[in-house]
């Protein structure tokens, strides 16, 4: 949640009702936040510098309004450029960063960023096309495969997602080597 809202206060400075607002309105697909977590997670970008804010009188309300620090654009930075992805998190940290991509200047480290996203999906997806074939070699009994039967089609969806995240994740990179092309 941390870099989302380093990203969030790339666009703009925010208090952290806006910031609440923008997770309800346009990032909810993506992540959700309760008005609590928000608290929780700027308190800890304050801890470490990569956030600060100021604090104004609104309406005879202290209104804090939030914005990155120098440290806080270079975490972001490093944190989108990260190849490295917990496969547990792979949809979350896929979606995200691609959400934030306009914020990268340069069409070589969009590509990057991408190409880092598609190793991890490429990587995910084969493992769990492998545990599926593994399943269906086992031998269980009808009481088994009674139960089970739903579980591979759990299994079966997740598959599918990630073929179709990995389709459009390729046909994006595709794009950006067209964009690549033309800015030649």
């Amino acid at each position: 949640m941390e870099y989302i809202i380093l990203g969030l206060l790339l666009f703009k400075d925010m208090t952290i009702y806006e910031m609440n607002s923008n997770f309800k309105e346009s990032l909810s697909l993506i992540y959700s936040a309760s008005y609590g977590s928000l608290q929780n997670a700027t308190k800890k970008l304050l801890k470490t510098d990569l956030i600060n804010f100021s604090q104004t009188i609104d309406n005879g309300r202290n209104k804090k309004i939030y914005r990155i620090s120098d440290l806080g654009k270079a975490a972001f930075l490093s944190w989108m450029m990260q190849n490295e992805i917990s496969p547990g998190k792979l949809e979350v940290t896929m979606l995200s960063k691609i959400y934030f991509l306009g914020l990268i200047e340069s069409i070589e480290d969009k590509m990057s960023i991408i190409h880092g996203l598609l190793k991890t999906a490429t990587i995910v997806t084969d493992e769990m096309k492998s545990f599926r074939g593994s399943l269906s070699a086992l031998q269980l009994s009808d009481d088994q495969l009674s139960i089970a039967k739903y579980q591979f089609k759990t299994l079966d969806y997740g598959i599918m997602a990630h073929d179709s995240g990995l389709s459009w994740l390729k046909d994006f990179y595709s794009e950006l080597e067209s964009e690549l092309e033309t800015s030649k």
